[in-house]
């Protein structure tokens, strides 16, 4: 039977696709690798989002250009052959190096390489107490998307977006038909985007003045803004497509943002943040001013 650790990297037919495995990372990426990484999975309720690693897919691209490429953890969570009430998973690749999957309370956390039989991330973890995830080929399951470095996604993203534009055209088209109708609407529509515009030249210009006077102020003053920045910035790389709601200040005890509904709770990707779902179909997220605490 064909082990699972001998497949990584390496063809393997899973529901009669042959498809290639490569190593990913469950939960956080580290910040100074974070543009190395692309999203394979959103956050669950059982499972932070999982990662990989854009150089692993054009080095496994190069060897087997017509196979597509999914992740490791991905797979074996997707395929349900993990219990998340066990703290410690592995998957060996020999007796004493492999990959593994830490969980906490019913919930899968975070993931690694150990090596010699040493956990770098928590030197309490014993490798004779993990669990050891061996599925046959056969117990496996695809998950919906497979690996693709950031151009596609960003090339897929245009493209939904010019498709949006398109049908955005063809519904004006009847729109003006409707005469008075559709100058109130395009009136409306015109002044919310305005209002959007503002608000964020607002954002950015307070930003600008905060990062002047961290330039110029002296040491004693430097930290003056220096965590709500970084929190801001943390939010914006993590919500590309997340809203300010209102003008923003550094004066301000907590500053608020909107989010379209993305199939996930943003509360549960980043920590500090404070999320509420509106029926309208989108999260209106809430996050303290660090420096006003």
């Amino acid at each position: 039977m064909v082990q699972l650790a001998e497949v990584i990297n390496r063809p393997i037919t899973i529901e009669g696709q042959e498809v290639v495995l490569i190593p990913d990372l469950v939960g956080a990426v580290p910040v100074s690798e974070q543009h190395q990484y692309v999203e394979l999975e959103p956050a669950t309720n059982t499972c932070p989002s999982i990662s990989v690693r854009e150089a692993d897919i054009e080095d496994i691209r190069e060897q087997f250009p017509e196979l597509p490429v999914y992740g490791l953890w991905q797979v074996l969570v997707h395929s349900k052959v993990i219990s998340f009430r066990h703290p410690l998973h592995v998957v060996k690749v020999n007796e004493f190096d492999g990959y593994y999957l830490h969980c906490d309370l019913g919930r899968a956390e975070f993931s690694g390489v150990y090596e010699a039989g040493f956990f770098a991330a928590d030197s309490n973890f014993d490798l004779d107490e993990a669990n050891e995830v061996a599925p046959a080929p056969e117990d496996l399951r695809l998950p919906r998307t497979e690996a693709k470095l950031a151009s596609e996604l960003q090339a897929e993203r245009r493209l939904k977006t010019q498709r949006s534009w398109k049908n955005l055209g063809i519904a004006c088209v009847w729109v003006v038909m409707a005469g008075f109708a559709v100058d109130f609407g395009l009136e409306t529509f015109y002044s919310r985007e305005q209002q959007k515009i503002q608000t964020k030249a607002a954002m950015l210009e307070s930003l600008r003045s905060g990062l002047d006077q961290l330039r110029t102020s002296r040491l004693t003053e430097a930290p003056n803004n220096i965590e709500a920045i970084k929190r801001l910035a943390e939010l914006w790389a993590t919500f590309p497509l997340i809203k300010t709601q209102g003008a923003s200040d550094f004066s301000e005890a907590t500053f608020s943002f909107r989010l379209e509904d993305q199939g996930f709770d943003p509360a549960g990707k980043l920590s500090g943040i404070r999320s509420r779902y509106h029926p309208e179909g989108y999260w209106q997220l809430t996050m303290n001013n660090p420096t006003r605490q």
